[in-house]
């Protein structure tokens, strides 16, 4: 009975009620709804080499660079203060004829390079030259340095390297030429290829650094693990790092005056905290 009713009822002119659905008036007019390029990647991408960096902002490669001749003798020239580089894991690469993979020019100040390989430079892997006025601050993380003509990392004032990896460069693997640098958890192996008498692993020629918590190992058979250079190296701090594989050239504590070096022994015999392993 229920089955004819119901089709009866429209056949008629039954209705339902209507409801208001509100103003069909639009609000206003339509507004972009998505990110732009630069609010979803806002760094700068570097992807040829010779690059220089004259301004701050924060820049990130998008390949490798090779510097194949003396007409490419940088990778990456940094000319600017507040300037973040990452290297995006990818490779600055150095060949015949080239000088330095990532230079500092200047007094500038606020700068990191991380997260890449610095590597096959004719002289330098990162370094800076002007005696007058070295860099300041300068963050350089997780990076992988390897076969440089002469040092792997050059430092100079207020410095932290941490977390890299330095391996066969010909001259040290890190050189503290400035003051007041934090060396920390690096692994430094086969540097000083070059067999310098007074170059190693880390070669300390500053004031007031800390090198703490680093490997280091294979400096040459003439080098050192760690060396100080000059009789005014003072005020430096050597803890708890572990060096082997030059023998009594490990530690060159006679170089500087005034160092605050972590007593020097083996693992099975050292009971302070600061100890320095040697191996």
């Amino acid at each position: 009975m229920n089955r004819l009713i119901i089709p009866l009822l429209f056949a008629i002119g039954f209705q339902l009620p209507a409801f208001g659905q509100g103003t069909l008036t639009p609000s206003g007019a339509p507004a972009p709804t998505m990110k732009s390029l630069a609010q979803i990647e806002p760094r700068i991408p570097v992807s040829y080499e010779e690059y220089y960096i004259g301004s701050p902002g924060s820049y990130y490669l998008t390949t490798n660079l090779t510097g194949a001749s003396a007409g490419n003798p940088y990778g990456i020239f940094i000319a600017s203060d507040n300037v973040t580089v990452d290297l995006n894991g990818f490779t600055v690469q150095g060949g015949s004829g080239s000088s330095v993979g990532v230079y500092i020019s200047g007094s500038h100040t606020n700068i990191v390079i991380r997260n890449g390989i610095i590597t096959g430079w004719g002289i330098n892997g990162v370094d800076w030259t002007h005696p007058s006025f070295p860099p300041q601050n300068v963050v350089l993380e997780h990076l992988t340095v390897s076969l440089n003509g002469q040092s792997g990392i050059n430092t100079a004032n207020g410095y932290v390297v941490s977390d890299c990896s330095i391996q066969n460069n010909g001259g040290a693997g890190i050189a503290l030429l400035g003051n007041g640098s934090l060396i920390i958890g690096n692994t430094l192996a086969g540097n000083n290829s070059a067999n310098g008498a007074s170059s190693g692993g880390i070669v300390v020629e500053g004031l007031n650094n800390r090198i703490e918590g680093n490997h280091v190992t294979g400096s040459g058979s003439a080098g050192y693990g760690i060396a100080f250079n000059f009789v005014g190296d003072t005020n430096n701090v050597i803890v708890r790092n572990s060096v082997s594989g030059n023998g009594a050239n490990n530690y060159s504590t006679a170089g500087g005056s005034g160092n605050d070096w972590g007593p020097i022994g083996t693992a099975a015999t050292s009971t302070s905290p600061w100890a320095n392993i040697s191996h």
